[in-house]
């Protein structure tokens, strides 16, 4: 069976998307080496769509750069798109790499998104 028709990757609205950190995770490839940051964000109250029907209020980012910036309890605005799985970063925790077992593509924990026009509130 073949699949001709393919669905345009989900993208944030128009206006800017709110989301809180939750924390940042120390995450490496497959080799436990080049250790790379991974951001947990709140989209509270907005979902992303997930798979079977399982709406996602989290989300892990791989791109803001600075981890003094953007740290734990910071407020971001950003666009957004969501990442397909098969294209998903594949760094993972330590803890991740040892403890858990790999899961279905619709059970993650949380999807991953590539976040543009990075803005910090003001009053920050």
């Amino acid at each position: 069976m073949s699949n001709s028709c393919h669905k345009q990757d989900e993208i944030s609205p128009a206006d800017l998307v709110t989301g809180h950190i939750l924390r940042v995770e120390q995450t490496f490839d497959q080799q436990m080496a080049n250790p790379r940051p991974r951001w947990v964000v709140d989209l509270a109250p907005l979902s992303v769509p997930g798979k079977a029907n399982h709406p996602y209020a989290e989300a892990k980012v791989f791109g803001l750069g600075d981890t003094a910036v953007y740290r734990v309890g910071r407020t971001v605005q950003f666009h957004y798109q969501l990442v397909p799985y098969a294209q998903q970063t594949p760094w993972k925790t330590r803890y991740e790499y040892y403890n858990m077992a790999a899961v279905a593509p619709w059970t993650e924990p949380r999807p991953e998104i590539v976040v543009t026009d990075v803005q910090l509130p003001s009053g920050q």
